[in-house]
């Protein structure tokens, strides 16, 4: 599939590209992101552009793999990256990152309202899955509170259930059906 790009009330959702190096490098290297997520450590402009060409445009390419950038739609500016993958029968898992710049203005709540959209609408406008679900180990409550708010229903917490730079971790695992109402934010049980 070609690349293709969503539209919010304040965000442009693209494909990284080669120009988005530095913004990925800067995002990848923040101290949250290397916590939560398996981007390598160090993280420069050799991984950042093995990671826009190979991973995103090959995974684009071979619909295995659908990346946007989160960016502003005034300035166009790369904050950061939400994506679907590991598509199995219908399903997809959701994941994203967000610059520190980003934080706390709802981008990414924003952005996640838009690509669920995209990922259950009906084929040639969506995907047409009927299930995407998000992973994330138990004590990214920011993340956490994203997948809440977008209307993702907890399904459980796997104990130890990730390996993540060498030690074991809780991970909680929430999803969304196409035909579940989205529209309010979900309960979950407390932490």
């Amino acid at each position: 599939m070609d690349p293709v790009t969503l539209r919010t009330d304040r965000l442009l959702l693209s494909a990284p590209e080669p120009a988005d190096a530095g913004d990925v490098v800067a995002y990848a290297n923040d101290p949250d992101v290397i916590a939560y997520t398996p981007v390598p450590v160090p993280y420069g402009h050799a991984e950042a552009r093995h990671w826009i060409t190979e991973v995103v445009g090959t995974g684009w390419h071979a619909d295995t793999r659908y990346e946007f950038g989160i960016r502003r739609a005034e300035d166009h500016r790369l904050l950061g990256t939400i994506g679907l993958f590991g598509f199995v029968d219908g399903a997809a898992e959701i994941g994203y990152a967000m610059h520190p710049d980003g934080r706390g203005h709802g981008f990414v709540t924003e952005a996640a309202r838009a690509v669920l959209d995209w990922a259950f609408a009906a084929p040639p406008q969506g995907l047409g899955l009927v299930r995407v679900q998000w992973r994330a180990i138990a004590t990214n409550t920011p993340s956490a509170a994203i997948a809440q708010r977008v209307g993702l229903r907890y399904e459980g917490r796997m104990r130890s259930g990730v390996s993540h730079r060498g030690q074991r971790h809780d991970q909680l695992l929430a999803a969304a059906l196409r035909e579940d109402d989205r529209t309010s934010p979900t309960v979950w049980p407390a932490p």
